[in-house]
């Protein structure tokens, strides 16, 4: 009798686990439903992925961004090419008013002239030193022209001058502000660097932003594309300053890039270096 007693006290308890178990567990707010797969992306974005990274995609855009610039469409082999590139120029070379420098492709010269600055928003007419760059060549040159001045903080004022910080056409003469006038006021070269571009590839350098990782702010100052707009912001400019500052990307890597490549559609990456094979994948993507 005993046995049974125990038997039935057993299971009413083991009854009452199972009850409060179940009380405890519907007693809360019920448990979230699982995450529902993500759909795949749009087939547009798939496809324009895929597509504008086939080299019939990318060349047919080269030749319809030509014809809008109105230049000579080229051939997939000229696009391969390496792209010719001089470093022309390095240390400190003073250039005095009216006594021109040359290099290989430019003709460097000093002038004087009045333009407007800027003091406490106000507009005023004032004497600038003035760096002619002339183009020697019938070739579009990208271009980068490196000066220093004794002390870059006097000229925050100056005004400046529509050109193109980036690219030179064939024959043509930029002027660039580099300080307001002073009497001991100097000017000093101390880097040239040149890269020889097929027209179109001057066009799409030449849509470039002048980007402190590219100019220098002082001179850029009223860059303006050869035609069109200037490019969408695409890439990060810190990751290629910090790319600069650690030796691992130049000058002429960011050119090479977007004179094969139109800046709305492909964007540059870290990994890519200025080219000398003919046979490297164009358009150029990250994991080539």
């Amino acid at each position: 009798m005993e046995g049974k007693s125990l038997a039935v006290v057993v299971g009413v308890a083991g009854l009452a686990v199972i009850a409060l178990g179940t009380v405890v567990l519907y007693s809360g707010e019920p448990p979230p439903p699982p995450e529902r797969p993500q759909p795949p992306p749009p087939p547009e974005v798939l496809m324009n992925s895929v597509l504008k990274y086939s080299q019939p995609v990318w060349l047919a855009l080269v030749e319809t961004d030509a014809k809008t610039y109105k230049v000579p469409a080229p051939k997939l082999d000229e696009l391969r090419e390496r792209i010719p590139y001089y470093d022309e120029f390095k240390g400190r070379k003073r250039l005095k008013i009216r006594q021109p420098v040359e290099t290989a492709h430019l003709r460097l010269s000093l002038d004087v002239a009045k333009t407007q600055a800027m003091l406490e928003g106000q507009s005023y007419a004032a004497d600038h030193l003035v760096l002619k760059i002339t183009n020697r060549t019938d070739k579009y040159l990208a271009y980068r022209v490196d000066t220093a001045v004794a002390d870059s903080r006097k000229c925050l004022r100056k005004g400046d001058i529509e050109h193109n910080a980036l690219v030179l056409k064939p024959n043509e003469t930029i002027a660039r502000t580099e300080c307001q006038y002073r009497k001991d006021e100097s000017l000093e070269i101390t880097h040239v660097e040149i890269m020889e571009l097929l027209p179109i590839q001057g066009h799409y350098v030449g849509r470039l932003p002048a980007s402190p990782t590219m100019t220098d702010p002082r001179t850029s100052g009223g860059h303006a594309p050869l035609a069109g707009a200037l490019c969408p912001q695409t890439f990060s400019w810190r990751d290629i300053q910090d790319g600069v500052e650690k030796k691992q990307i130049g000058w002429r890597d960011v050119i090479d890039y977007y004179a094969r490549h139109n800046c709305e559609e492909y964007s540059f990456y870290r990994s890519y270096r200025y080219r000398t094979d003919p046979n490297a994948v164009l358009p150029a993507r990250p994991l080539d």
